[in-house]
């Protein structure tokens, strides 16, 4: 019974009567895993929610407008209205987490702005595009300028969803957000790859190893008689009656037989498979490890490996990862907006110091501050000049320090006096 030995070649599926039956597969797809990438991180069952815990995460950011001068921070601008009611259809949580979603998976998130008729400096929607279904016109090419104004490339139109929606859009009209570098096409700047390009093996091998589990476990209790290495084979009538007896006159319930007795040359065979032998979950864990670090996801976070961590290596990691890797993206991202802002007074900006636990980070630094204080009333009270012991404390040396008032004590006099 060689079913690992075919596993590449066939498919599972389901006929209306409920019967298992498999089919052939085409090149270079695995059980049930094929499509585009948006399609296979939708219905992986690793990849799905890892992606969907990276968007989750960066949907929660905090936006706010700071001045360009002054470093002044306000919370009302059209830029952040457009954000906060992007359509009819999605909040600005919605938005961000697709945006994310279709970021990783596409290589290229495209948000469309779509302007009030008439007003065309007034963002009345914006919606996000699927990369996949651009058409871009006919000898497209990026070229190069020396100031932006003599580029016109952004008064081009793509054709967006040929089949759907049909539209024609200026490139001026669209934000563009990469996964990864977007230099490496010089004919088409606005074209990148995908992580999940270089994962695509390790994505079909998780599929394929869950499916193969599958499909032994169906199989497995079954059970075969054969003739004798030195006897005949059995005719078709002889086969019948066989399967006659096992299934109707033996088995454990009180009404069959647990015991066999017969005259025939037969020999009884399991066709049981010990899943544990075939090393399915290992591999499993080790491929889902691999996909969690192409997220940047560290192990104290998300793990197959059901290693227990402890809370303060859980918000150390968590930390770390919003830190190093969820702020640089959306310091990315506020960067595409501000590139095509009207407005050039003011940024926008985003941070998450307001999720619970980057107060972590806060109490850290209050005691960083603390100890920079006792320190620094240790140097000042041993005679050492302020601006060496500013220095020495790591502080700003332009820092003006003045002396606490002491209060004189008062004598019994003067306070008989005040009474």
């Amino acid at each position: 019974m060689n079913i690992l030995g075919n596993l590449k070649r066939i498919f599972w599926e389901r006929n209306k009567s409920g019967e298992n039956w498999y089919t052939e597969l085409r090149d270079g797809e695995g059980f049930g895993l094929s499509g585009s990438n948006l399609e296979i991180a939708q219905n992986h069952p690793i990849l799905t929610p890892a992606l969907l815990f990276v968007s989750k995460l960066f949907s929660q950011a905090d936006f706010y407008m700071e001045n360009v001068k002054t470093k002044e921070k306000k919370y009302e601008h059209k830029v952040l209205d457009m954000l906060n009611n992007p359509n009819y259809y999605q909040t600005k949580m919605d938005l961000l987490e697709s945006l994310m979603f279709m970021q990783i998976a596409n290589g290229v998130a495209v948000l469309y702005k779509k302007s009030v008729i008439g007003m065309p400096d007034e963002v009345g929607a914006v919606y996000l595009l699927d990369y996949n279904k651009i058409t871009w016109p006919e000898n497209f090419k990026t070229n190069t300028s020396i100031k932006k104004e003599d580029n016109n490339i952004g008064k081009q139109k793509i054709k967006y969803d040929k089949d759907g929606e049909n539209l024609d859009i200026a490139i001026d009209d669209l934000y563009f957000f990469y996964d990864m570098p977007n230099a490496f096409n010089s004919k088409n700047l606005f074209s990148c790859k995908s992580r999940l390009d270089g994962l695509k093996q390790t994505l079909i091998n998780t599929s394929d190893s869950l499916v193969a589990k599958n499909i032994i476990l169906k199989t497995n209790g079954k059970e075969m008689l054969t003739g004798a290495s030195d006897g005949f084979p059995l005719s078709e009538d002889e086969k019948k009656e066989a399967q006659r007896l096992m299934n109707n006159r033996y088995g454990l319930s009180s009404t069959r037989s647990r015991s066999i007795v017969t005259k025939a040359n037969l020999t009884w065979k399991s066709l049981h498979i010990a899943v544990r032998d075939l090393g399915l979950d290992e591999s499993v864990k080790v491929d889902g490890n691999i996909i969690y670090t192409a997220l940047h996801i560290p192990k104290d976070i998300l793990s197959l490996e059901a290693k227990k961590t402890t809370y303060n290596n859980f918000k150390e990691s968590m930390v770390s990862y919003i830190q190093n890797e969820t702020q640089s993206t959306l310091d990315a991202f506020c960067e595409v907006i501000n590139t095509s802002s009207p407005d050039k007074k003011w940024k926008l900006k985003g941070a998450y110091n307001h999720l619970p636990v980057m107060q972590y980070i806060m109490l850290e630094r209050y005691d960083v501050v603390k100890k920079q204080g006792d320190a620094l009333k240790s140097l000042l009270d041993n005679g050492v000049p302020n601006d060496i012991a500013l220095e020495m404390c790591g502080m700003d040396k332009t820092i003006k320090l003045t002396q606490p008032k002491v209060q004189k004590p008062t004598s019994n006099n003067d306070t008989q006096n005040a009474l």
